[in-house]
């Protein structure tokens, strides 16, 4: 009895010390896989699902831990059977993981952030996926790199047919940075703000000064800049920097790096421009050294101006090729499409650079590619023919006739049938209805309605105006029209039919000579006219009653009248004293000039002649037969000429 109960218990021993291992097995390939697991997240998204695979697998063998302190009868066999299985699940995802081994599975659009766009076409050539590209300044992406993408990972890649990628055209030097004042701030700092905030046209200098070395001692601008903007900066050097100072290895290094470098110890620097398909545009491919030029220090920089880009032969090749070339080369393409009877569909036609064509870098490459054949098309009316011939480039002219049987602004005929292929030069005549020629009736003394039904049912553009009331014309009769009756015309053609206001009324105008203005008003309106009055120069008698009008007997109702009304005789004093003045200086001119003045202003409306004459009373002087005398003078007579004569040499 004690026998078996030792064995027993050697036996649970044995138990548990097996589920423990197995246990322990399980925890490290658990955290084996997590870590991997981890590697593989590309964004939150996709990160969900496995981590929350984790955080289960996770609780399991937390309750496996606390069953095993337990020591719950039966509880070593779960521990071990689910071990085991954990332990087989987090292998088999390590390997997937690491594409040890490759189950089928579906293709997920994966996260292109920042990855180059050579993986993006590479990924697009194995999955048959459009990929349109989008070109936006970054400055935190690398140029030619991915910013972001209109479809987001992971998404089944069978459930798309396009994408869309935006590129980083790197840093926008037009962009506006504030540029702090560096004064006082040490190289490093000055340099690291630079760099940072891409800043193109820094000019580094120094000069001796007894501040510590290698601080901001000047700066040419600063505050809001665009970054291209020419900022020069001065840093303090000591004399003790002068001299025979052993030149660094400048290889790699910015352009502005090396040139401040270079100054700050007292070297002249020369610069040369080479391609390079290792250094990047902007950084030094070598340095010569102070020996090879001891007589004026100079040092000789060779900064890189990136690749050598020599156009290929782009009219032979596919379009795959070209953007797999423009990629490699920081090269923008810009595609157009036309039809051409010479070249295959997707070949391409042109492009804006010819091969073996040096091409300047960032510049955009235009590419034509062919539509394939373009066939004529079964087209009804004028409009859709033009649209679709501008849309697609082809030549054509346009004929128009008129037809009984063809609708107006349909084709008639064209130069090429349906399904004939357009050749490259080729000009395709369209042959378009004016409609059936419309005879136009006689409208005069038809009522508008009768016109309107008359036009709707011939066909022709039919407008109308009101030429005011007529004598015995109704309103809305014809009076004119703007075609004659007879005249052949197309359909649609527009006419003018002036229809009459109504009839006139006629009114009968009085005499009003003799009457005043109070009661001419009166009678005006009665009657229905209108009087306007103007006042004239009369004799005292006729002072304040008409003298004249415009107009007596029969007149259209609202017609005006002009009404002349007088005002009296004109007075006025012709002064002895203005005239002695002339006379004695011997001007007649001058009296002549005085009584223009004088009579004009005084007496507007009465009309005076003036006469020189010889006589002997002093010249300059009014001789007793002038009706114009030094004193009063009445001026009674609108319509008489007043002579003044003047004593001349």
């Amino acid at each position: 009895m004690k026998k078996a109960n030792n064995n027993a218990k050697n036996n649970t021993k044995k138990s548990l010390k097996t589920h423990i291992i197995f246990l322990i097995i399980a925890y490290i390939t658990f955290i084996a896989y997590l870590v991997f697991e981890i590697k593989n997240i590309t964004d939150i998204k996709s990160s969900i699902s496995p981590l929350l695979g984790s955080l289960f697998i996770l609780i399991l063998l937390l309750s496996f831990t606390f069953l095993n302190k337990k020591n719950q009868k039966n509880s070593s066999s779960i521990i071990n059977v689910g071990s085991i299985l954990i332990i087989g699940y987090c292998i088999i995802n390590i390997l997937l993981l690491t594409n040890i081994i490759n189950l089928p599975r579906d293709e997920f659009v994966p996260n292109f952030y920042k990855q180059s766009i050579l993986e993006v076409n590479e990924w697009k050539e194995a999955n048959n996926i459009i990929v349109k590209e989008i070109y936006e300044y970054s400055d935190t992406v690398k140029k030619d790199y991915v910013i972001s993408q209109d479809v987001v990972a992971p998404t089944l890649t069978k459930d798309i047919k396009e994408i869309t990628i935006t590129i980083s055209l790197g840093p926008d030097l037009e962009k506006e940075v504030i540029v702090p004042n560096f004064i006082g701030l040490k190289y490093e700092d000055v340099l690291k703000y630079i760099e940072e905030n891409h800043l193109s046209n820094v000019k580094i200098e120094y000069q001796k000064s007894e501040k510590d070395p290698d601080v901001v001692i000047s700066q040419s601008k600063s505050g809001t800049l665009k970054r291209n903007s020419e900022i020069t900066i001065i840093f303090s050097k000591s004399s003790d920097e002068l001299g025979d100072i052993a030149i660094i290895d400048l290889a790699n290094k910015t352009k502005l790096y090396a040139v401040s470098w270079l100054e700050k110890y007292g070297y002249k620097v020369e610069i040369k421009e080479e391609y390079s398909d290792t250094i990047d545009d902007g950084y030094v491919i070598s340095q010569t050294t102070n020996e090879e030029n001891p007589e004026n220090n100079t040092i000789t920089l060779t900064i890189s101006k990136g690749k050598r880009i020599i156009a290929p032969d782009i009219v032979s090749m596919s379009t795959d090729e070209i953007n797999k070339w423009a990629v490699e080369n920081s090269i923008k393409i810009s595609y157009k499409e036309e039809y051409n009877d010479e070249v295959k569909l997707g070949n391409v036609i042109s492009s804006t650079v010819n091969k073996d064509e040096l091409i300047d870098k960032d510049k955009t490459v235009v590419i034509t590619i062919s539509k394939g054949k373009l066939e004529m098309i079964k087209l009804t009316t004028v409009n859709a023919f033009i649209n679709w011939a501008e849309n697609n480039k082809i030549r054509y002219d346009i004929n128009y006739e008129n037809s009984d049987t063809v609708k107006k602004d349909e084709i008639i005929k064209c130069s090429h049938n349906t399904g004939d292929v357009i050749k490259n030069n080729d000009t395709v005549i369209v042959t378009v209805s004016r409609g059936k020629v419309i005879t136009i009736p006689n409208f005069v003394k038809m009522n508008k309605t009768d016109i309107a039904n008359k036009c709707s049912s011939i066909k022709l553009s039919c407008n109308f105006k009101y030429a005011g009331l007529t004598e015995g014309t109704k309103k809305d009769i014809a009076i004119s029209q703007s075609k004659s009756a007879g005249t052949k015309v197309s359909e649609g053609t527009g006419i003018t039919i002036t229809l009459s206001s109504g009839i006139q009324e006629k009114v009968n105008v009085p005499s009003f000579i003799g009457k005043s203005k109070s009661q001419i008003t009166s009678s005006c309106n009665s009657i229905g006219v209108k009087c306007t009055f103007k006042e004239v120069y009369s004799t005292n008698d006729k002072k304040n009653i008409c003298t004249k009008q415009s107009t007596t007997g029969k007149v259209n109702k609202g017609s005006t009248i002009t009404i002349t009304i007088g005002k009296g005789a004109c007075s006025v004093v012709v002064n002895v004293e203005p005239i002695r003045q002339c006379s004695g200086k011997g001007d007649a001119n001058c009296t002549k000039t005085f009584l223009q003045n004088l009579l004009g202003k005084s007496c507007p409306g009465i009309k005076f002649k003036y006469t020189f004459r010889q006589k002997n009373i002093g010249i300059g002087l009014l001789p007793d037969d002038s009706e114009v005398k030094v004193g009063n003078n009445t001026f009674d007579n609108p319509d008489k000429t007043y002579n003044v004569i003047i004593q001349s040499n």
